[in-house]
Parts: structure tokens; sequence; C-alpha cells
């Protein structure tokens, strides 16, 4: 695959389109969901969920301020995007990846009622973690990404000089020449 289409910005449509392409097979199959279907024994699944919250159906606060919350979240990363050093292509990936999945989240929450379709489920037995969907998976290693990648640039790299060390002081001007005392 050519590099060109592994540049940054490719993150956001290509988490957006598997995402609803992932979404409208499971909305096309929600019978068969509507159970569980085992695809790696007991520890991952899929399964039919409508979440109304936020991440892991945490914060129900309503349909529009989550539209508002995410297009506001989606306008912040784009900013961040154009704004950012051209140069720091794992830092604008993991924007576009995070941007990616915040607009596919958003569009559940405008067309399907506020709802949110999600379908992944792992976990072993009894002890589950939330179900996610293409666009959670997105913003959350987009999220990881950038976590890490803002960590590194503020760690000094060992072939750059430092830059906090104080400027040496000016050579003092050599003394007055004094007659001999002898």
């Amino acid at each position: 695959m050519p590099s060109r289409l592994w540049r940054p910005w490719f993150w956001a449509p290509l988490v957006l389109v598997v995402d609803l392409i992932t979404k409208r097979l499971v909305l096309a199959n929600v019978e068969a969901l509507r159970g569980r279907i085992d695809f790696i024994g007991d520890f991952a699944r899929f399964i039919y969920v409508r979440n109304p919250g936020s991440a892991m159906g945490l914060f129900p606060i309503g349909r529009w301020a989550l539209v508002v919350i995410s297009a506001a979240a989606a306008v912040f990363l784009a900013w961040l995007y154009v704004t950012s050093r051209p140069r720091n292509g794992v830092r604008l990936g993991a924007m576009a990846a995070i941007f990616g999945g915040a607009i596919g989240n958003l569009i559940d929450r405008v067309f399907y009622g506020g709802l949110v379709v999600d379908f992944i489920d792992v976990g072993i037995g009894t002890h589950r973690f939330y179900t996610f969907n293409v666009a959670d998976i997105g913003v959350s290693l987009g999220g990881v990404v950038l976590f890490l990648s803002l960590m590194r640039e503020g760690k000094p790299t060992s072939d750059a000089p430092a830059t906090d060390a104080p400027a040496a002081a000016p050579a003092a001007d050599p003394p007055a020449d004094r007659p001999d005392d002898a």
C-alpha cells in the first residue's frame, strides 16, 4: 500500500468508514445479535446494545447535550489538527483517529434518537468490559497514542543541547598592568 495512504489525516476517514459499515451490518442483523455471537470463545462476542450515554454508558445527560459536546469536541480536534506542527505525524494521526471516532458516534446520536450502536463485548465469564464499537476504539486508541506522544514530546532528547543551563558568564577583563612593587 502506498505510503501516501498512511498519512495522519487518513486515520479519520478510515475509523469513520469502518465504524459506519460495521454499525450498518449490526443494524441489518439485530435479531441474530440480540442473544450474542461468540467469536473468541467467551472472551469476545458480538451483541447488540444501544447506548444512551457517553463512554461506557456513563453520563446519560440527554441526546442534545451529548450532540453539542461531541460536535464541540470534533471542532476542537479539527482546530488542534490544523494548528499542530505538520512534522509530528504520530500526534496528528492520533487526533485524526479520535476525530473519526467522535464523528462516528455523533452521527448515531443525531440520526438514531441519541442512541449509539455498540456491539463488541469483551471479558471473562461474568466479568465483562463495557460494550463498545469501532468509533470507541478509534477514540480510545487515539487518546492513548496522543497521551504517549505528548509525554514523549516533553522529554528532552539526548542529542539536543540543554537549554536549561545558565549562560556562561562573560570573561572578566584582564587586570590592568601595574608596576612591580619590587
